[in-house]
Order: structure tokens, then C-alpha cells, then sequence
């Protein structure tokens, strides 16, 4: 029954991004990130015993502990890339306001 729901969790979340991409609502890499998370969910509802033999392999001890971590560790990763985004845009804004005052400042001199 939890393989199923998840399985349904992971088939509604792409069908929303899909959506969102199509409407214009949502950016192409943002909906990359997201749709890999729906096709994971998806493979490993269709595939419980991929988690299994990968913590077996990994030495973890308890399975399920192997997805929190991995789904932890995705998270801090999509911060990160998102403060890093954040951190271009100001840049670029920043800037641009700069080059705004300089024109700004010539137009009035100009006069």
C-alpha cells in the first residue's frame, strides 16, 4: 500500500510540474530538479528493494535511514544551488542599478 501511494505522490508531482512548465509558472532547470525527485519516487515505489541492496552495499544498517539521509543531503544541495542563484541575481541587480545612476548622473549633466 505505501509503494502505491508513493507511487500516485510521485505520478501527481510530475504531472504538476509538467503543468506549471507548460503554464509558464515554472522554469526549465527548477523543473528538472523537481521532476527527477517525482521519478525517483516513482523508481523506487515500482523498485522498494533497489533501497535494500544499496544500503546493504553501503554497510547501513536499517534501509530507510539511507533514503532520509540521500533525501537530506538532496536538499542542502538544492539550498546551496539556490543561494548561489540568489547571490548572481543581487550581483547582476546590483549592478545594473550602478549603471542605471551613472546614466542617470550623465543625463542630468547633460541639461
Amino acid at each position: 500500500m505505501t509503494n502505491l501511494t508513493i507511487l500516485i505522490i510521485g505520478a501527481l508531482l510530475s504531472i504538476s510540474i509538467l503543468y506549471l512548465v507548460r503554464k509558464g509558472k515554472m522554469h526549465g532547470p527548477y523543473a528538472t530538479w523537481w521532476l527527477m525527485v517525482a521519478v525517483s519516487a516513482i523508481l523506487l515505489s515500482v523498485f522498494p528493494k533497489v533501497v535494500d541492496w544499496v544500503a546493504l552495499k553501503l554497510g547501513v544498517t536499517y534501509p530507510p535511514t539511507l533514503i532520509l539521509v540521500l533525501a537530506i543531503s538532496m536538499i542542502l544541495v538544492r539550498m546551496l544551488t539556490m543561494d548561489m542563484a540568489l547571490t548572481q541575481k543581487e550581483r547582476k541587480i546590483r549592478r545594473l542599478t550602478q549603471k542605471l545612476a551613472i546614466i542617470e548622473d550623465s543625463l542630468k549633466e547633460d541639461k
